[in-house]
């Protein structure tokens, strides 16, 4: 049973999260981070994507019928049912490994990985996919 207070409650932190990214991405590009505005932009990076996985996870669930055991299986599922694009895949595997890395990096070594995917604004796809599934729930009968 889709949980419709979940999903929005989902979306709105994901946007507070994007909103969080957005900001020091719009900093100028030789700005210094602090310790602690590198451990924001980390852990806001994480949480979005996990966010994304979480609710691809739900789609999955009650869209498809589904069930996804582990994070690591919901982008083999997500491509099994042709619910992501090729490239939206690509995208995705890129994301999730870099949050892996920053999640597993205690020595900050990939922290210029992340300034890149924030140049890029590549967790834009996260709002794009998060509108997208949400519809495809809510035209469920």
């Amino acid at each position: 049973m889709r949980d419709v207070e979940w999903e929005t409650s989902l979306y709105n932190h994901q946007h507070e999260m994007i909103k969080r990214l957005d900001a020091y991405r719009k900093r100028s590009s030789g700005a210094n981070y602090s310790k602690d505005e590198t451990m924001v932009i980390e852990h806001s990076f994480q949480l979005l994507v996990a966010s994304m996985i979480d609710l691809a996870r739900y789609v999955l669930e009650h869209h498809y019928e589904t069930v996804v055991t582990s994070r690591k299986e919901v982008l083999n599922a997500l491509i099994a049912h042709n619910d992501v694009t090729y490239e939206q895949a690509e995208q995705m595997r890129t994301l999730i490994s870099l949050r892996d890395k920053i999640l597993h990096d205690y020595l900050d070594e990939n922290f210029k990985d992340l300034e890149e995917a924030m140049t890029l604004r590549r967790y834009g796809l996260v709002e794009i996919l998060t509108k997208e599934w949400i519809t495809r729930l809510s035209s469920l009968p």
